[in-house]
């Protein structure tokens, strides 16, 4: 996640969830997650299971509010502009030492990129594992990894780029984790 950006679901959703006290507290705990995760990310030493478990708190909250946005148009009106801002976790830019930052108005776009950070950070979570010895361990957070990214491949991205009228214009310039073929290759 950009760490520069000012993102916020209560702020944009303001009006159309003004009354509806679990939707406002749903915004309320996105905002709450999405902060969180930006912290762990921002950290100078990333704790792999600390931002998995941001993840993992942070994936329902977004889930459900694309789900809301998806059976309820009507409602989902926006007072302010939602941007989401990533930069890649597999993709390495030899020539510049700057991220470059991904942007997005697709909640979609930031469902995706939080599975697919998740499930980094479980894979790195099961190399520690094998570091310390612990085999079994680093298997079954293996085992998640690929599970989340034969998701990513094989059900959401494929059925989010169906309906996309951008499709090839989505996959040369989003990030790799937005791929379908780079998300099938990791299970």
């Amino acid at each position: 996640i950009n760490p520069e950006d000012q993102l916020s679901f209560e702020e944009s959703f303001k009006s159309c969830s003004s009354n509806h006290s679990n939707t406002i507290a749903v915004m309320h705990e996105a905002d709450n997650r999405r902060q969180e995760i930006k912290k762990n990310m921002a950290d100078g030493v990333l704790s792999y299971a600390a931002l998995s478990k941001a993840l993992k708190n942070y994936i329902p909250l977004i889930n459900q509010i694309l789900l809301s946005c998806k059976f309820q148009p009507e409602v989902a009106r926006l007072d302010k502009r939602l941007l989401f801002s990533w930069y890649s976790g597999i993709e390495h830019n030899i020539k510049s030492k700057k991220k470059h930052y991904f942007d997005s108005e697709a909640l979609m776009f930031e469902l995706v990129l939080s599975l697919a950070t998740y499930s980094l950070s479980e894979s790195n979570i099961g190399c520690n594992s094998c570091i310390d010895g612990d085999f079994a361990g680093a298997s079954r957070q293996f085992a998640k990894t690929a599970g989340v990214f034969q998701y990513l491949g094989e059900d959401l991205l494929p059925n989010w780029m169906a309906n996309s009228k951008q499709h090839s214009d989505m996959e040369k310039e989003s990030l790799a984790e937005t791929r379908v073929g780079v998300c099938v290759a990791f299970t």
